[in-house]
């Protein structure tokens, strides 16, 4: 699968649900789902470690396991997925919501969307400047 064709991986987790995803998360996500992450971020599996706040070796431990994440693990993993999806579904291109969430924006205080993504809070403000560009409130 190329990279190009991740975000519909992710869409098969009810991410828009929060009921259902707090179900799956309290169980516990797969560990493979940080191998898709990474390869839709170009990045090795321990690469994704700032984003999800998880340790580069806890990634791998998870990975050679191949067993499921703890729930915070699985919750922090949860959050980068949706808000991938969301980039891609406003700027409808997978390259274009790589390069968005990368790129330093002056409305996050010359922070990149990915660098907040290890928080909710830095999440949720991610997506109020998604929401913001969706309706064209400023480019």
């Amino acid at each position: 699968m190329t990279p190009a064709k991740y975000s519909s991986v992710f869409h098969s987790y009810p991410l828009s649900n929060d009921l259902k995803m707090a179900e799956l998360v309290s169980l516990g996500l797969p560990a493979g789902i940080l191998r898709h992450l990474a390869v839709a971020f170009g990045v090795q599996p321990s690469g994704i470690a700032p984003y999800v706040n998880i340790s580069e070796k806890t990634i791998l431990r998870r990975l050679g396991a191949r067993g499921k994440l703890k729930p915070d693990e699985s919750e922090r993993v949860a959050r980068l997925m949706r808000v991938f999806v969301r980039a891609v579904d406003v700027l409808e291109d997978e390259d274009r919501a790589r390069g968005w969430l990368a790129r330093p924006l002056r409305v996050l205080g010359g922070r990149t969307p990915l660098s907040l993504m290890a928080s909710e809070q830095g999440a949720r403000e991610v997506e109020h400047v998604l929401g913001r560009l969706e309706y064209g409130v400023f480019a």
